[in-house]
């Protein structure tokens, strides 16, 4: 396969629109930033743990992601989960600020999920091989 008919391919799939969505977000909240230093002030930036909020939405990206590769193989496999443990990463550190949960006595949580990680990263390494 050419590299013009692998570039096709990965279009087809939705590869290159990808980056759509996020870049229309980034310019989303550029344009909610630019509002509230005009003066425009919107009632959701009122409260303190707005930004939070934020953390919780970049955890779309794996989860979306983890759905796509369950669609494509049909079952879980070693991608999947790490996808999806990413996503439960990136979920605790936004309900630790938003529920203002202490760093000091949750962290051994992080250290769990590198454990995770670190056991579907041969099985991720299986999975790819299959399905290319």
């Amino acid at each position: 396969m050419s590299i013009r008919d692998a570039r096709r391919a990965r279009w087809y799939r939705g590869g290159y629109r990808k980056g759509v969505v996020p870049a229309l977000l980034v310019i989303a909240f550029g344009v909610f930033f630019l509002l509230g230093n005009l003066g425009i002030h919107l009632a959701f930036f009122d409260r303190e743990d707005w930004w939070a909020w934020l953390i919780l939405l970049a955890a779309l990206g794996p989860l979306s992601g983890a759905v796509e590769r369950y669609r494509m193989v049909g079952a879980v496999d070693g991608v999947v989960l790490h996808a999806l443990l990413t996503t439960a990463a990136i979920v605790m550190v936004a309900v630790m600020f938003l529920l203002q949960l202490s760093w000091q006595l949750w962290w051994p949580v992080f250290v769990i999920y590198g454990g995770l990680c670190m056991l579907t990263r041969s099985w991720r390494r299986t999975a790819d091989d299959k399905v290319a």
